[in-house]
């Protein structure tokens, strides 16, 4: 087998009827595959041992030869060559066609080059017309004479039609046997796939492409069919294989260990479809083998010819025939086309997806005694996973004298095994992963420790990372089985390694639950019952006082801490000095402050969820991984331990309702009534009385909210639990218990003006259930509808940036990213300068020190380094790119930058709720704008909104805005301000918010009434700038509505790539074709050595794709093929006969190389 490393490159191209016969091992002949009796397969038959080796290694069919002695010798009885088994897995045969036919993926291509329509060429191949291909001149003269001696009508007509004839046109059956009985040698006609392959073999293709140059030239009637001929025409021409090509005359039969026969129990057979695919070939190609022997009548030959075309059709692609081939349950059967496309085809199952061994699943449960890189294995689990290590070690120390006898010794379970299996966990890591991996994070590697039970034990900390919780999860695991693949384990894959996210840089591991409530009930300030203000000499005296019982966690002390940064409020505040080091706190901020690192300082307040998880972000960036590990699981102890002993829960007894509820819903019914009644009367429109019960119901439920706080213990439990943010719960869902529901939101969205006035503690009435139910089925519907949605953007993302890879260290470009410093701080970190600003020089890679510096320092703007203007050809450089977020160093040569984009983008997706947002809550309002996930999709996929906002074409004054009272449309009148005064026109669509007023002065691009844009309307006005800002600023406000963190630099990865290619209007002196649609890159350089020859440049225009099409654009056909339309792509490069050269992730991984750029 050929190493795989000296793949340079991969070509596809058609296959001439030569190649498929130099493929073949022999001819297939008969639609048998085994016989019935011996259960050996027919000679001759598909499954032939003589044509695709013998079943048996190194044995013949006869059982004459045997052995490895005589390889390479046939069988002089029966034929077979000596060989392994395994030749039946790469041997092909063939079949000889009767007459040819048309491969179906190559039919718009066939209809391109011959000027056929797709109806003309699908009526041809059903035998239903017939084309012209010679006419003999002089015979058409000589019966000008009969059919001036023809009496009938009929006669002369045909004479008529005759002398219309001209080569390449289509006959109708009737009309075809008329003229050929009347006119048998004038002219020539055929109709099926032999026609083609009459006249693509005499194609000239150099005068065909003159000619339609010359038509794209004079700008004919249609210009676009021309130039979609011209680019097939060129295809051939430089690629140097012939049309005729598309039409076969002999189809290969695959290897038949690809294509299965399984005889089952009772003499049953189970077979892969394509074999009942080629019995069909097999059996109508004798038929009309036989036929055209016996001379039979054309009408019946011509239906087997039919016959045998949709046959072969079924064979490579059975979906997409008009009668799909099906077998005897009615199923349709799996083509070639099936069996390569899809989630379960040959591409994406099995070679980008691999099937792994050494794995296992199991529930995960808490762990909370294990540090942050451990895991809890149960025996049995890794007694199964690391047998083999365990037998290597019994025979290693000499336990067993042999492989067998430790095999013997493990399955008997010895007592030595359990220290065995000890002593192979030693410093070995095994890989976690929860379902569904949308993003690095997913899978990460720990340390197993063996324990008792069935379930995994997982360290509470890297559940917000997994995006897993204990209510039933699971995980698999799976084993790094060289030493090479566990020093990559521990190196990138360790929980103590990923302390960071990879899309925004924030901690990936923060406190949450009971390690919340623990040290927030530690850290806050609550009353005490013990004397205050005592001094202490240092913290020791202070915790000996609180063993000893005369002080307890939250009296106020004085104590003694040294020369240390006391923080009264959480950072950016400054720090205080308190004088001779004294300061006044509380034990339980001392103990605390015990587990905190030297650089953080002192913290001298309550630690709700927020403030902890700003005290790990900072305790990474000062004090590096490791500090933050022992942080991490210190916090964890004393959480446990503290929200132990508070003994916070919460009863019936907790919840009061507030004294004054009724009375506040009775003046809320009152005011009610009151605009109720001007609305029956025709005082207010129905917009104006929905506006007035809105805000009458969401001031009541604001004033029951604040009577609310004034009734509960503010360090009850409920309250504790809401302040220390330990759970999902806010203040809202406290005011769904005891004070009232509120105002809720239709399925659609829209806020329903009747409120629910009842709360959990009293209960709802019946229709009160039903309101607030629909909600509620709406958000489960949505949920299990958005992860699907959710999984698919991921998959288009990551497959857009998958050639995204850092491949060089700097491109040298002189733009930059204008950013407003402070709005734009947390999206400059990470970043190089591209100029000099203040002390700071041009390539200084921003931290959030030096940011803060520059801050300081007055600087308002700075321009920076980013990856939408990266001048790198292929990938991106690291200059433009700035540093790995996960680790907050450069980002290193290799990295799938790319990748990491689509991940960071897609993974917060399931978040993304599926709703509307509505201004004003008017449902069918035109400037209600679509938000979640729809909304994602369109700007991604670039889709034109359904009702997009207007933007002016020019600059100009507002003159007037007129609105018409019938329709409610409105006109807005913009005049020019230069000397020509010239005068637009918009038309506003009725129940549209118009953004301007009259006398406003208005520049170019400028939205007139609110809603969503239309961003190739940007591009065309205001040019690519503008276009990627708005993209990013909108898919950016739908992430931050929703609280998901997305750095700017993942969305500029991704918004690069769906600009990166132009659309060429103009070809020049160059070799491209205009029309069509390249990489912005390949052309500079195509123009560029154009220029500097003297020659005219080609014109291009910028191309805004969405994400499928960007994928498809790419320039690996292997990369295209395995993510949609694969028959599309596959023939569209087997024409272009298109090279692979393999720089890409995908095509590497799926040809077995090692991937470019990984470590």
């Amino acid at each position: 087998m050929r190493d795989v490393d000296t793949i340079a490159a991969l070509r596809i191209g058609l296959a001439s009827p030569e190649r498929i016969r130099s493929w073949s091992h022999g001819e297939v002949t008969k639609p048998d595959t085994i016989h019935y009796r011996t259960q050996k397969p027919v000679k001759d038959g598909l499954f032939c041992e003589i044509i695709f080796g013998p079943t048996r290694d190194w044995s013949c069919a006869c059982g004459k030869y045997h052995g490895k002695r005589q390889v390479g010798c046939i069988c002089d009885k029966c034929g077979v060559e000596l060989a392994p088994a395994s030749v039946r897995r790469e041997r092909m045969g063939h079949i000889e066609l009767a007459v040819p036919i048309a491969h179906p993926w190559y039919l718009r291509a066939i209809g391109l080059l011959l000027d056929l329509s797709p109806w003309h060429v699908s009526s041809l191949l059903a035998y239903q017309r017939y084309l012209v291909l010679h006419i003999d001149e002089e015979q058409r003269s000589k019966a000008q004479d009969l059919a001036q001696d023809a009496e009938n009508h009929e006669e002369q007509e045909a004479y008529q039609q005759l002398l219309a004839l001209s080569v390449r046109d289509l006959l109708e059956e009737g009309q075809y046997r008329t003229l050929s009985i009347l006119f048998p040698d004038t002219f020539l006609a055929k109709t099926g796939a032999e026609a083609m392959h009459h006249l693509l073999s005499t194609l000239d293709l150099d005068g065909l492409a003159a000619h339609l140059h010359d038509e794209i030239e004079a700008e004919g009637n249609n210009p676009k069919k021309a130039i979609r001929r011209l680019h097939v025409v060129n295809a051939f021409r430089t690629s140097g294989q012939r049309p005729e090509w598309m039409i076969l005359s002999s189809i290969p039969v695959i290897p038949p260990e690809l294509r299965p026969l399984l005889v089952l129990d009772g003499g049953r057979i189970a077979s892969a479809d394509l074999n009942e695919l080629y019995v069909r070939i097999l059996h109508r190609n004798t038929r009309l083998k036989r036929f055209l022997e016996q001379g039979a009548p054309e009408i019946i030959v011509n239906h087997e010819r039919r016959m045998l075309q949709e046959a072969c059709s079924a064979l490579f692609d059975n979906a997409h025939t008009k009668k799909k081939t099906t077998d005897a349950h009615g199923r349709a059967l799996k083509s070639l086309t099936d069996l390569l496309q899809g989630k379960q085809g040959r591409f994406r199952r099995n070679l980008l997806g691999k099937r792994v061994d050494y794995s296992g699943r199991s529930v995960i449960v808490a762990g909370p005694q294990l540090k942050l890189n451990e895991c809890g294995l149960p025996k049995e689990m890794a007694y199964e996973l690391f047998k083999p290590f365990v037998i290597g070690k019994l025979l290693d120390h000499q336990y067993a004298r042999s492989p067998k006898a430790a095999k013997r010794m493990v399955e008997r379970r010895d007592d030595m095994i359990w220290d065995v299996l000890d002593e192979v966990l030693f410093e070995r890591v095994v890989l976690l992963n929860r379902a569904p991996t949308l993003h690095r994070l997913s899978i990460q590697a720990f340390h197993p420790k063996l324990i008792e039970g069935k379930a995994i034990q997982l360290h509470p900390l890297v559940c917000s990372a997994f995006n897993a919780d204990f209510d039933g999860d699971q995980m698999a695991v799976h084993v790094p089985l060289s030493d090479k693949a566990q020093q990559e384990a521990r190196r990138l894959l360790l929980s103590t390694h990923n302390l960071r996210h990879p899309a925004s840089g924030e901690p990936s591991i923060s406190p949450s639950q009971e390690i919340v409530l623990g040290c927030f009930y530690l850290t806050e300030d609550r009353p005490s019952e013990k004397r205050a203000r005592r001094v202490f000499t240092d913290s020791n005296e202070a915790l000996l006082a609180h063993t000893a019982g005369h002080i307890d966690l939250h009296t106020r002390i004085i104590v003694r801490i040294g020369d240390v940064s006391v923080y009264s409020t959480p950072p950016p505040t400054q720090p205080e000095h308190p004088s001779r080091g004294r300061v006044e706190t509380t034990v339980g901020r001392v103990i605390f402050n015990d587990i905190l690192p030297e650089p953080l300082g002192y913290r001298n307040y309550p630690l709700h969820k927020d403030a902890l998880k700003a005290l790990v972000a900072e305790c990474l960036s000062t004090c590096g991984e490791e500090a933050t590990v022992h942080l991490l699981d210190d916090m964890k102890r004393l959480g446990y331990q503290y929200a132990t002993k508070s003994g916070i829960s919460f009863a019936m007894s907790d919840i009061h309702v507030p004294p004054e509820r009724e009375l506040l819903i009775a003046q809320g019914r009152k005011q009610v009534a009151e605009v109720d009644t001007s609305y029956h009367a025709g005082e207010v429109t129905y917009d104006e009385w929905y506006r007035q019960m809105i805000e009458i119901w969401t001031q009541i439920t604001e004033e029951i909210s604040g009577k609310l706080k004034d009734v509960l213990d503010p360090f009850g439990t409920i309250m504790t639990i809401v302040k220390s943010g330990a759970t999902k719960a806010k203040f809202q869902q406290i005011r769904q218990l005891s004070g009232i529901r509120g105002l809720l939101a239709s399925p659609s969205g829209k806020i329903l003006p009747i409120p629910v006035l009842s709360n959990y503690l009293l209960g709802l009435l019946v229709w009160e259930i039903f309101i607030a139910a629909s909600g509620a089925r709406k958000g489960f519907m949505d949920r299990s509808l958005n992860t699907a949605l959710s999984g698919y953007l991921t998959r288009r993302l990551v497959e857009a940036g998958m050639e995204v890879i850092v491949t060089q260290q700097d491109c040298h470009t002189t733009e930059g990213l204008l950013m407003g410093l402070p709005t734009m701080r947390s999206s400059s970190i990470g970043r190089i300068l591209a100029e000099r600003a203040g002390e700071s020089a041009a390539g200084t890679l921003l931290d959030e020190k030096l940011v803060d510096a520059l801050l300081a320092s007055g600087i308002k703007q700075i321009r920076v380094r980013s990856p939408l203007y990266c001048q790198a050809a292929y990938g991106i450089c690291q200059h433009c790119y700035g540093s790995d977020l996960a680790t907050g160093t450069r980002i290193r040569l290799g990295a799938a930058v790319g990748v990491l984009a689509g991940q960071a983008i897609g993974e917060p997706g399931t978040q993304l709720t599926m709703r509307t947002f509505h201004s004003g809550g008017i449902a069918n309002n035109a400037s209600d704008i679509t938000l979640g996930l729809p909304r994602i999709n369109d700007l991604f996929e670039v889709h034109v909104p359904a009702q997009a906002a207007p933007i002016a074409e020019q600059s100009g004054i507002v003159k007037a805005i007129e609105t018409d009272p019938s329709t409610g449309a409105s006109q807005i009148h913009i005049a020019s301000t230069t000397e020509e005064g010239e005068e637009w026109t918009y038309h506003i669509p009725r129940k549209s918010r118009i953004a301007i007023v009259e006398e406003q002065r208005i520049e170019i691009g400028t939205p007139l009434v609110e809603g969503s844009l239309n961003p190739h309307d940007i591009l065309q006005l205001l040019g690519k700038e503008a276009t990627q800002h708005y993209l990013i600023q909108e898919i950016q406000k739908v992430y931050r509505g929703t609280g998901a963190v997305v750095h700017d630099k993942h969305l500029e990865v991704i918004v690069r790539q769906m600009l990166r290619y132009v659309l060429i209007t103009d070809a020049g002196d160059t070799d491209l074709l205009p029309g069509s649609i390249i990489d912005r890159f390949i052309y500079q350089d195509t123009v560029a050595a154009v220029l500097a020859q003297g020659g005219d440049p080609a014109q291009a225009q910028l191309q805004l794709l969405g994400l499928t099409q960007t994928v498809l654009h790419t320039a690996s056909w292997m990369a295209a093929a395995s993510f949609q339309d694969m028959s599309r792509v596959l023939s569209r490069a087997a024409i272009w006969h298109q090279q692979d050269d393999l720089l890409g992730l995908k095509e590497n991984l799926m040809i077995g190389k090692k991937l470019p750029g990984m470590s």
